[in-house]
């Protein structure tokens, strides 16, 4: 995977998507409606080695920064660029379920190594344009982690994805992969999958450091109401408690390719 070289369609590609991002989820009409009539969507594929970095971004755009979102991508992704960083793809928020901020998506990127993460967070000139990214966005999250296996991940067009970000209790997480290993048959009998779970990445945010979460799991559908069927099962019912004893706070959205 050639990734030292500078690639400005890509900058160009990336600015477009974080453009187009309002950060707004379309939580107003219902799922059929809103499926019936969007056009069609365009699937990607995350293929990374052991030792890449993935990273996670789920940005809310800032209505008036605009010039300010232009000025930091002009700047400072030439130079994440030449150190290897690519982008990968993005799931629009279809549908904000429970969340106090508002992504419009969740944009995927990788890195070759955490050695040039740290490469790109030691540059001068990105620290000194840091700062416009508290007048870009309202809210901007970025999680880190580092691949410790080869994946590959297809995000298909003709499925539907959520992804739930979890906060754990450190003394009760193991109540966390309780309560998701015990609704897995009906997971699977809903016509969902768990595909990716990422293990406590690493977090930045626009406001003061706090604790990252303990997990983020991405779970594919055939339909929209399949976390639906899962919550009426004898499953859920019985191992609800684990979740409500392991998670201190969490964040829900279903999420779509893009058109």
């Amino acid at each position: 995977m050639p990734k030292l070289t500078v690639r400005y369609p890509l900058f160009a590609a990336a600015c477009a998507s974080l453009i187009a991002t309002t950060g707004l989820a379309m939580a107003s009409a219902p799922a059929h409606a809103q499926e019936a009539t969007a056009p069609a969507s365009k699937g990607f594929t995350l293929s990374l080695k052991k030792g890449e970095v993935l990273q996670l971004i789920a940005p809310e755009t800032q209505p008036e920064g605009r010039e300010a979102r232009q000025n930091y991508y002009r700047t400072v992704f030439p130079i994440a660029e030449a150190l290897g960083y690519q982008r990968e793809g993005q799931l629009n928020v279809r549908q904000k379920v429970r969340s106090d901020y508002d992504p419009g998506a969740f944009l995927f990127f990788s890195w070759p190594s955490a050695a040039s993460v740290q490469s790109f967070r030691d540059n001068p000139q990105f620290n000194a344009f840091k700062t416009l990214r508290r007048e870009a966005w309202s809210e901007l999250k970025i999680y880190d982690t580092q691949v410790t296996q080869d994946l590959d991940l297809t995000f298909d067009p003709a499925k539907h994805y959520t992804v739930l970000v979890a906060w754990l209790d450190d003394e009760t997480r193991a109540d966390y992969t309780r309560y998701l290993e015990g609704i897995e048959p009906a997971v699977t009998r809903a016509g969902g999958r768990f595909i990716y779970k990422i293990y406590d990445p690493t977090m930045q945010t626009l406001g003061e450091e706090s604790k990252a979460p303990g997990q983020i799991t991405f779970v594919e559908w055939e339909t929209t109401d399949g976390f639906a069927k899962v919550q009426q099962s004898s499953e859920y019912r019985a191992h609800q408690k684990y979740f409500g004893s392991s998670v201190q706070k969490f964040e829900f959205y279903w999420l779509k390719t893009p058109a």
